[in-house]
């Protein structure tokens, strides 16, 4: 891996450990050449992946995306640093668990609100006010049932 100091590739790896979900490896490294130490995380590659949306067109899986539309859930919502990338992790990991190639945009939906919901109820309903077609409050009270 090259340097970002100096970009000579002779470096070390100094220490390792795995992240607190488990989904990363954190490791520290050092540069041979310039001596200054810098950190990366490695991670599983889900370019396996392929998400099916309502058009039924399949699109790679993006990790971005599902961080974007989970950060956008938490907007003005008072959180703790991180919060939105451990719940992305949890995501992730359980649609690996489901075992499947190819997963729905409303399996990920539901995944990501039963999630959600253990973690922010502010987050979940700004969550599920986007994300499903909720036109009335009954239908509302329907949605929320199912979590």
């Amino acid at each position: 891996m090259k340097c970002p100091f100096c970009r000579r590739d002779n470096t070390e790896v100094f220490n390792t450990r795995t992240t607190k979900f488990g989904s990363q490896i954190w490791r520290r490294r050092r540069c041979l050449d310039c001596q200054k130490a810098f950190t990366t995380y490695e991670s599983a590659n889900l370019g396996f992946l392929r998400v099916t949306g309502s058009t039924r067109r399949k699109t790679p899986y993006s990790r971005s995306q599902l961080y974007a539309s989970l950060s956008t859930a938490f907007l003005d919502i008072p959180h703790k640093p991180g919060t939105v990338d451990a719940i992305t992790d949890t995501v992730e990991a359980k649609v690996l668990d489901l075992q499947q190639s190819d997963v729905s945009t409303t399996k990920i939906a539901a995944i990501v609100l039963s999630t959600l919901k253990h973690f922010n109820t502010a987050a979940f309903i700004r969550y599920l006010s986007t994300h499903t077609e909720v036109a009335s409050s009954a239908q509302l009270k329907r949605e929320l049932k199912k979590y």
